[in-house]
């Protein structure tokens, strides 16, 4: 069997088969769908704050908390610094991780912000 070269001159050790297409398109399904998964790790656990309001941690003593987007939420000693809480700053999303003595993660956090409800006085 012969072929004419001249139109894959630019391709000239490629040598394409019946199975490339398929394999190409679902090579590219796959990379799409893995990037569009872009899921928290197991055992992420959910927070949904207001912009302003707190919500305690669990983290074991001498932990630090870390948040991605600190624009998003912060943490902070609770009232008798025994512990943390995370701080809602700006609508947003982001993760904040519990780091254990010796740089060990100890937890991590997805954190949602939404922007305060206001409270309705049912005045004139």
């Amino acid at each position: 069997m012969e072929f004419d070269a001249a139109p894959r001159a630019w391709l000239p050790y490629i040598r394409y088969t019946p199975f490339m297409r398929p394999s190409l398109l679902i090579a590219m399904l796959l990379a799409g769908s893995a990037i569009a998964a872009d899921s928290d790790p197991p055992g992420t656990v959910e927070l949904q704050l207001e912009v302003g309001k707190t919500a305690k941690v669990t983290a074991a003593p001498g932990a630090a908390v870390l948040c991605d987007d600190t624009a998003v939420a912060t943490s902070e000693f609770t009232g008798d610094g025994e512990g943390y809480v995370l701080r809602g700053r700006g609508p947003g999303t982001t993760l904040c991780g519990v780091w254990l003595p010796g740089e060990v993660p100890g937890g991590l956090y997805r954190v949602t912000v939404r922007k305060a409800t206001q409270e309705k006085d049912g005045g004139t």
